[in-house]
């Protein structure tokens, strides 16, 4: 695999706690996907921007990865398991998470054995993970408690490749990986 290493910063005066490795999409109608939602039903946090509707569709890999993990332990797991071929994800439906004081409207992505073998191994690095049941997803937005169920969509089916995987560091910087 030969990495194209290219970096942008998020935000440069934030410090987060934890980091995250993921697959970064282009999703050629995300826009249409997003605008199905309700703006009287999208939740917001003032302290938290990461709340709303996304603008970046992405798959998570693995979140909560510790501040003393480095790129070259990541990039040795990524190096490891993706070929030079595009990554496959296959959506199947629309679906949401429940949590106390909103949803999350997603698209569920087929849980394949490469997408399981990354988060098992990113796993084994330290972290703070608090959702050990795998469950491979691309958030839509975050809604108001009990507004989610009305977007459930299972009959929802999409393909999507991509070349690129992104380490999201705490200083806000990202440092993305090309597969070519």
């Amino acid at each position: 695999m030969k990495v194209k290493k290219y970096i942008q910063f998020i935000k440069e005066s934030s410090e987060y706690s934890l980091v995250c490795v993921m697959i970064e999409l282009n999703v050629n109608n995300w826009d249409a996907i997003c605008s199905h939602i309700d703006p009287n039903d999208v939740y917001y946090d003032e302290n938290d921007p990461t709340y709303g509707i996304q603008d970046n569709p992405h798959l998570s890999l693995f979140y909560g990865l510790h501040k003393q993990v480095t790129t070259e332990e990541v990039f040795s797991i990524i190096e490891r398991y993706v070929g030079n071929e595009p990554i496959k994800i296959e959506v199947s439906g629309i679906d949401i998470f429940e949590n106390e004081n909103f949803d999350v409207i997603k698209l569920n992505v087929v849980k394949t054995d490469l997408l399981q073998k990354l988060n098992s191994a990113l796993s084994k690095l330290p972290n703070s993970n608090e959702f050990p049941d795998y469950q491979p997803h691309i958030t839509i937005a975050y809604v108001k408690n009990s507004a989610g169920r009305k977007y459930i969509n299972p009959e929802y089916k999409n393909n999507f490749e991509t070349n690129s995987l992104c380490y999201s560091k705490p200083n806000g910087e990202k440092i993305y990986f090309e597969i070519s």
